[in-house]
């Protein structure tokens, strides 16, 4: 992994502005002259939180030119989120190769947007370590994709983004992308728990740790709202319940609110996501498993009756 991660740097200096900023704002009475002075030496991510802050997410009445004015209306926890998103996504995003591109935004901004809004539900004050958790998940990805560029296209493209991915990936390079991803925000000193949380986003979550359980269901939801027959839309619909207590119309609900935050992320982030997610189809999926999960109870139950009721005397 580290062989690899060289190659990543070779292509992408460090993001040493990002570091310098994300380091002042963890005081909360920052200094904003020292923020703006530090984000005025990389242009790219001044212009992306200057975009961001005249963004529909934020609906101001009148367009903000200042970086200063940018810095005080969004204050750390945005400031923080925005520099995570722009200082290293969009900085590894830059020579993706097309097939992999598309489908990483589709997957970072559903996962980000789902683990955000499900960490509102229990504890509003982690939906931002969420949502930078989810959109840096697989980073791994857009790794491997530029330094081993052909063989990764051809298997990206061959194996759906799960299980499958993450054998072929082993496979070939003896880690995969989740792995890599974990490494690489380790490496750039990005602490615990964002990259245990990428190095884990495949696995089902041990305990009880809202984090990991927020960035596992959006990752099974990345899938299951944007595929027609995804096979996830059991494992999702059964870990929402246990972890949630959501019921049917509440998972519904889910995949509205999720499709209303992606297309306003998208518009954030400036890019585009092909395809578009079918709420109806959806519901029509979870209701339908539901039905064959009432069935199956009601034929279980009636078979468990059917031998209470039978008589066993001599």
């Amino acid at each position: 992994m580290d062989a690899l991660l060289d190659a990543v740097d070779e292509l992408h200096s460090s993001p040493t502005v990002a570091w310098r900023v994300l380091n002042l704002l963890k005081d909360p009475e920052f200094d904003v002259r020292d923020v703006e002075s530090h984000l005025e030496a990389d242009p790219a991510l001044t212009a992306s939180i200057l975009r961001l802050v005249n963004s529909a997410a934020y609906g101001l009445p009148r367009r903000i030119s200042s970086l200063r004015q940018a810095i005080m209306l969004m204050g750390a926890r945005s400031l923080r989120l925005a520099v995570l998103s722009f200082g290293l996504v969009d900085r590894l995003t830059r020579g993706t190769p097309a097939q992999v591109y598309d489908d990483f935004w589709r997957r970072a901004l559903t996962t980000a947007v789902a683990a955000a809004r499900l960490s509102r539900e229990v504890q509003r004050s982690a939906a931002d370590e969420a949502y930078s958790a989810g959109l840096l998940a697989d980073l791994g990805v857009l790794a491997l994709a530029q330094v081993d560029t052909n063989r990764y296209v051809k298997i990206y493209t061959q194996h759906s983004h799960g299980t499958a991915l993450i054998e072929a990936e082993t496979s070939r390079y003896g880690f995969s992308h989740a792995a890599l991803g974990g490494r690489l925000l380790s490496r750039w000193g990005i602490p615990n728990p964002l990259p245990l949380a990428a190095a884990n986003h495949h696995l089902p979550p041990v305990g009880d740790a809202l984090l990991f359980q927020t960035v596992y269901a959006g990752t099974l939801l990345a899938d299951v709202l944007w595929t027609s027959g995804s096979p996830l839309l059991p494992q999702i619909q059964a870990f929402l319940e246990r972890h949630f207590d959501f019921d049917l119309d509440r998972f519904i609900d889910l995949g509205m609110e999720c499709k209303a935050d992606i297309e306003d992320a998208a518009e954030m982030f400036a890019v585009r996501i092909e395809g578009e997610i079918d709420c109806r189809r959806l519901r029509r999926e979870a209701a339908g498993r539901f039905r064959e999960e009432a069935i199956d109870t009601a034929i279980d139950y009636d078979g468990v009756t059917a031998i209470l009721d039978q008589d066993f005397s001599p």
